[in-house]
């Protein structure tokens, strides 16, 4: 079935049949599979709309296909094209024939889909749209059509992530721009508080860095705390502290640069979370090394003193990993080199604690000027 060659030949057959035989075959459902077994009572529509066949497809609509039908567990074809058809029946997960579409990136569906009028904004169990989905997967030309039929771009699944947030994260920039163009919450945070120039920084994006900033994104807003993170995820429905500290320990060193990485993959799965929890995009941009990041932070009244629960600045991240390019733009731009931590290390300290002699060298040379200049 996969090739197209193969399907033209079992049309023209397929249409050599009298009228009746056509439809018996359109709505014959499988009875061969065990009920218990997943696929049983599939129907050809369902197995052509998932594999994305609309020739075959718009064959069983010209023949009285029952477009409601539906497997054992639920799930009903994609294209609900008869007059009085549900185009909106989800399966037990609540994932609508849109959002499947939606998610594959079938564009051909999504737009037959779209002229029966469904309800665009219809979300599944975890709350993902159909917007949601095809941006999480960067399907832009679907992202582009759902927009045009009014989606709500700020609609988020049940962990806070906008469509918007999800393309930052993904570094979609494509999708980023449709998405802007229909004025979104630039500054929505997800539960545990990161939004989408918090992404951008992380990933090290400069150009979608620069165009969120360009929108009036706030680049003060901090990840929220670790107690409030803490509660948000006590009675979460699926997902654990344990597992989100796993998951921003392993996002960390999936978007790191080599050197970043190796320092990452000797620290704790606490360590890293203790860096994400009330950072800011320019800790996070100081802690990741995203100087051109960081240099265009620099240029939106960024707090560049800006302290977390435990007093640490962005310069210590800097000092921390040994970004000696970072220090520099941070000294320059007047960046507080006596601001101490809870425990009483100052960046200095950091940066000896850690052997950068080179960035040892440029503060001692910096506060030096600063006795100078303030004598």
């Amino acid at each position: 079935m996969k090739v197209s060659s193969f399907r033209e030949k079992l049309l023209q057959n397929l249409l050599q049949l009298d009228q009746s035989q056509q439809v018996t075959l359109a709505n014959t459902k499988d009875t061969v599979i065990p009920k218990e077994d997943c696929g049983s009572g599939s129907t050809p529509l369902i197995l052509t709309c998932y594999d994305g066949y609309t020739d075959m497809v718009q064959w069983m609509l010209h023949n009285d296909v029952d477009m409601d039908q539906c497997r054992d567990d639920g799930v009903s074809g994609l294209l609900m094209a008869k007059k009085d058809a549900n185009v909106d029946l989800c399966n037990k997960d609540g994932w609508s024939p849109l959002n499947t579409a939606s998610k594959r990136g079938d564009t051909n569906i999504v737009k037959l889909l779209l002229e029966k009028d469904p309800n665009v904004d219809l979300c599944d169990k975890d709350g993902n749209s159909p917007l949601l989905l095809a941006s999480l997967e960067g399907h832009t030309d679907i992202v582009k059509l759902l927009l045009e039929m009014n989606s709500d771009v700020d609609l988020c699944d049940n962990e806070g992530f906008t469509p918007l947030i999800t393309s930052c994260s993904s570094n979609n920039i494509s999708i980023v721009q449709l998405l802007l163009k229909h004025k979104p919450d630039i500054n929505a945070q997800t539960d545990d508080g990161g939004n989408a120039l918090y992404f951008s920084a992380l990933n090290g994006n400069i150009d979608i860095t620069r165009l969120l900033l360009e929108n009036n994104a706030d680049c003060n807003i901090c990840m929220h705390s670790k107690q409030s993170i803490a509660e948000t995820y006590t009675n979460h429905r699926r997902l654990t502290l344990d597992k989100e500290r796993q998951s921003w320990f392993d996002f960390l060193l999936e978007k790191a640069s080599s050197n970043v990485r190796d320092y990452i993959s000797d620290k704790t799965v606490d360590y890293g979370f203790d860096v994400v929890v009330s950072s800011s995009p320019l800790h996070i941009a100081c802690f990741m090394g995203r100087t051109d990041v960081v240099h265009c932070l620099l240029k939106y009244h960024v707090n560049i003193n800006m302290t977390k629960e435990d007093g640490t600045t962005p310069l210590f991240y800097a000092c921390e990993v040994g970004h000696e390019d970072i220090v520099r733009l941070l000294l320059d731009k007047e960046a507080d080199t006596q601001i101490c931590r809870l425990d009483g290390k100052s960046p200095l300290n950091i940066a000896t604690d850690n052997g950068h002699s080179s960035i040892v060298k440029m503060l001692t040379e910096h506060i030096k000027k600063e006795e100078t200049l303030s004598s």
